[in-house]
């Protein structure tokens, strides 16, 4: 695990419009993920699960973070709650800067309704064992091989389910952020049809799942 990086990995792999990468190699090689988490012990385990696969940079609170980001990171594992800087607001910082990383939350915090105006990919509560945190990690990397659009359509699918896995319906019928979330995401539905109707591989077959469960 190296504790920063300069040697910026390749551009991500590409798609064929349908949101499908052009092969697993796309989620081999170079890649490099930023944890950031300020309970140390924590962190470095992560970091070493990551490692054995991909290539760690840990970060112990939200300063560091920013420090040792640029666009050489191709995927953010960020807690929410830290010293100094919170996970949110790094994350908005990290979203003013030079790159492309997705990016999960990987916190004990459970999604409030603030998140509606966090742009992140994936929400991760803990405690998380390996198995978890890598499968999240292949996923942000597979999300950074679709369309643009495919990675807004999971990303608002994946954040409007957190929420009513988590808050009453009155209650989020009740708020206008999470509506204006609820039609953002019927626009990028309806943007992204075309890119969906007839996809029969193992990704976008999830991503239809995520999607139905947001509409339940």
């Amino acid at each position: 695990m190296t504790a920063d990086s300069s040697a910026a990995s390749g551009p991500p792999g590409q798609t064929d419009g349908s949101g499908a990468a052009e092969g697993s190699d796309a989620l081999d090689g170079d890649r490099t993920v930023l944890v950031v988490d300020d309970e140390t012990e924590f962190a470095e385990a992560v970091g070493d699960w990551i490692d054995q696969r991909w290539n760690a940079i840990v970060a112990t609170d939200g300063e560091e973070a920013l420090a040792k980001y640029g666009p050489h990171v191709d995927a953010v594992l960020l807690d929410r709650r830290m010293p100094k800087r919170s996970g949110d607001e790094t994350l908005r910082e990290i979203r003013e800067r030079d790159g492309s990383a997705r990016v999960a939350m990987l916190t004990a915090l459970e999604p409030d309704l603030d998140v509606v105006e966090l742009d992140y990919d994936m929400y991760l509560e803990k405690p998380v064992d390996r198995e978890e945190v890598v499968d999240a990690t292949r996923e942000l990397l597979e999300r950074a091989t679709y369309t643009r659009e495919l990675r807004a359509l999971y990303a608002l699918s994946s954040k409007v389910a957190e929420l009513e896995a988590h808050h009453d319906e009155s209650e989020l019928a009740d708020d206008e952020r999470f509506q204006r979330l609820q039609a953002e995401l019927d626009r990028v539905r309806e943007q992204t049809s075309a890119q969906l109707d007839g996809a029969d591989d193992g990704g976008m077959a999830e991503l239809l799942q995520v999607v139905e469960d947001a509409d339940r």
